[in-house]
């Protein structure tokens, strides 16, 4: 076999396993993501407004009201969420009316927030400065994640209230 043969030989090898494991490896991704097994209020018992109403449901929003543009308690059968990977590796993305999105990804105390309808996004970072141990966002059970949130919203969300605050509760199990 002369030398270029072997050098085509060579290149083509490496071009199919180059393609094969990118194949494998978006296989790998596509089939890992899957619909969430449930949905449902946060099941820390924390309160995330001001309104002890609130308890037991669904919060997804900012500013100071409950409307569509602002907090709003969507029901369970009203929101999508996948997943993706499982225990340590697991990421949730929600998405719930009004232009809602949002993603968690394990461990993470922050989370990626979105409202299309508002033209608003930004990461909400929900660590508590005063205490290490308190989480907004717990992973504690496997495959689940747990959101009771209140943290002020980015920077550049204009809220007609001053600095904004976004309000998330909710349960999201991936089993």
């Amino acid at each position: 076999m002369n030398h270029s043969a072997k050098r085509t030989r060579r290149s083509l090898t490496v071009t199919v396993t180059v393609v094969g494991v990118l194949a494998a490896l978006t296989a790998c991704d596509s089939g890992d993501s899957r619909a969430a097994t449930g949905v449902s209020a946060s099941r820390s018992g924390t309160i995330v407004t001001e309104s002890a109403d609130d308890l037991g449901s669904i919060i997804i929003g900012w500013g100071e009201k409950h409307s569509d543009t602002e907090i709003t308690t969507p029901k369970p059968e009203d929101i999508t969420a996948r997943c993706t990977g499982t225990g340590d590796n697991l990421v949730v993305d929600i998405s719930a009316p009004h232009g809602w999105k949002i993603k968690a990804s394990n461990p993470s105390q922050v989370l990626t927030v979105e409202n299309t309808e508002q033209n608003l996004s930004g990461d909400i970072d929900t660590t508590n400065q005063f205490l290490e141990a308190l989480h907004s966002i717990a992973w504690s059970n496997p495959d689940q994640v747990d959101i009771a949130a209140t943290a002020d919203a980015p920077a550049d969300w204009n809220s007609s209230y001053g600095q904004g605050r976004v309000y998330l509760s909710l349960h999201v199990d991936c089993t």
